[in-house]
């Protein structure tokens, strides 16, 4: 049966209607498949932050206050996993750059010692100048040891002054006020990295960070919260140095990525100067806290900061790839919707929504944040396109030549050994 030509006439104008609203939410077409991923995996960094700010908030209600322990619990899980990996990493990179001068050597020489492979011959020289701690001349600025310990730094104080923030200041102001990281970090890439943010990515970030405030104001305003802390101004200080060091860190790393930095290498620089510069901190200014925690908060005290410290190890470990395919801002404006699953447990964890208005305000806020999102993605990547191909280019290139020069000569090798 033929369609009535009104009907023909309906579909038509719904196909229309539709072009017409992908072309306004997409006018640059679909942003490419990367770009996208990095989004998504933002999203799962957000659901590991929101389950350590419950675990945060539970160890407070039970009376503990431990901001330095808790960040160094994290810089040493980190250490634990990271540092011996880039370790292996750079001993394979020795071996083979080992291998390649052995090679290159006999095929100056001409002569190629069928007895004693080049394999042994590379683990003498590996074994006797091997030192793991050492960089190379070529390494770039961005993955200097004085960068990433200046960047470990950053992070960690980042972390101290946002859970010491909460004796300071309310919960309302801590959640408003760390959005700042979203302009840092723009400001940051856009001076450091190149970054070309649009309109429409200033117009996304600024729609999430709106719903994020209207659930976060009702709530406040649902709960009779009054209690602005004993020293707003202090707490408020706090939390945008903490916001400006975040946008700092993440943008540090992102400039170590695209220069070629592997997601293990930029972890271990940060576990392992965090561990320090942490555990510096632990000493100094809460050298008896750590002992008091079991009579305070008792065994699920300890539960929850084991919590606390596995979900931000996970972040952690997402975040590079994250900052790789999309970038600090994009990474900054989807772990807006933390705070958004961050009240969903609260919820289910510490009472109900309480308040119809808690329950309208919540899911206004879960669509307007998410319309947000939608809107910061579909501006695509404000990287310009030479610096995004830069990091593939500086990855593969050194390791890629190598690899061509040991095979070339290995094969002339086993050619003049016939």
């Amino acid at each position: 049966k033929r369609a009535s030509p009104a009907r023909a006439g309906e579909v038509k104008g719904d196909r229309l209607l539709a072009m017409g609203l992908f072309e306004l939410v997409f006018p640059s077409g679909l942003p490419d498949a990367r770009w996208t991923q990095g989004f998504v995996l933002a999203q799962g960094t957000a659901l590991l932050s929101a389950s350590s700010a419950v675990a945060s908030t539970a160890l407070v209600e039970r009376g503990a206050n431990l901001p330095a322990w808790q960040s160094f619990f994290i810089y040493i899980l980190l250490a634990a996993f990271y540092v011996p990996s880039h370790w292996r990493a750079l001993a394979r990179d020795h071996d083979r750059r080992a291998r390649a001068e052995a090679f290159a050597s006999g095929a100056t020489s001409g002569e190629f010692d069928d007895d004693a492979p080049s394999s042994a011959v590379a683990r003498s020289s590996f074994s006797a100048s091997f030192r793991p701690w050492r960089k190379r001349q070529e390494t770039p600025v961005t993955r200097s040891t004085a960068r990433y310990a200046a960047l470990a730094l950053i992070d960690t104080q980042a972390n101290y002054f946002i859970v010491k923030a909460f004796q300071y200041t309310s919960l309302t102001s801590v959640t408003l006020l760390d959005c700042a990281a979203i302009p840092f970090s723009m400001a940051l890439s856009r001076a450091a990295l190149g970054g070309a943010y649009l309109r429409r990515h200033v117009f996304g970030g600024s729609i999430s960070v709106a719903g994020l405030a209207l659930l976060v104001l009702t709530d406040a305003y649902v709960r009779g919260a009054n209690d602005s802390g004993s020293n707003p101004a202090l707490g408020d200080f706090m939390v945008l140095l903490a916001a400006f060091g975040y946008a700092a860190s993440n943008v540090l790393q992102e400039a170590a990525l695209l220069d070629g930095a592997s997601t293990v290498e930029v972890l271990a620089h940060v576990g392992g100067f965090g561990t320090v510069f942490s555990g510096i901190q632990c000493i100094i200014l809460e050298r008896e806290s750590l002992g008091r925690l079991h009579a305070t908060a008792g065994v699920a005290g300890i539960a929850e900061l084991v919590v606390f410290a596995v979900s931000l190890f996970a972040m952690y470990s997402l975040v590079p790839e994250v900052l790789r395919r999309c970038g600090a801002a994009a990474f900054n404006v989807g772990m807006l919707s933390s705070d958004v699953w961050a009240f969903i447990a609260r919820v289910l964890f510490f009472g109900g929504f309480g308040d119809v208005r808690a329950v309208v305000a919540f899911f206004a806020s879960f669509i307007i944040v998410s319309l947000g999102l939608v809107v910061f993605a579909a501006a695509g990547d404000p990287l310009p396109p030479e610096r995004k191909n830069q990091s593939a280019s500086s990855r593969y290139a050194e390791l890629g030549e190598e690899e061509a020069i040991i095979a070339d000569i290995e094969d002339r090798g086993g050619g003049g050994s016939k």
